[in-house]
């Protein structure tokens, strides 16, 4: 089994034993009340045949913010997959969760090496 987070972390440039083959893109920008949302669907095909989509969302305010991390919604999806990912979904609710949860990711795939013990 996969772990979605191989394919997020090729997504966002990051080393991975998958690699993006190809993307496309769809945007769309509405107005709710005074507030400017901003969508985008990327679906994301990879070189053993997966399909990921991520879908973002970002509410864009009149005035400036000075929030240190604002909201922008991002959810990751297997679309098409002939091999078990796990877990199917992925979702943030903003950048520096992802950016957190991303170094968390690459944690995972170092192997601490163990201190020699040297014999007397």
């Amino acid at each position: 089994m996969q772990s979605l987070a191989s394919y997020i972390l090729a997504i966002e440039g990051y080393p991975s034993p998958v690699s993006v083959v190809s993307q496309s893109n769809q945007q769309q920008t509405y107005h709710d009340d005074n507030a400017k949302i901003c969508e985008s669907l990327t679906l994301y095909h990879f070189d053993n045949g997966v399909v990921i989509s991520k879908l973002s969302e970002q509410d864009k305010q009149p005035y400036e913010s000075d929030m240190v991390c604002e909201d922008y919604w991002l959810s990751y999806r297997v679309v098409t997959a002939h091999i078990a990912i796990s877990p199917q979904q992925k979702s943030f609710s903003n950048l520096c969760q992802q950016s957190f949860w991303i170094k968390m990711q690459q944690g995972l795939a170092v192997t601490p090496q163990q201190p020699e013990h040297k014999q007397s």
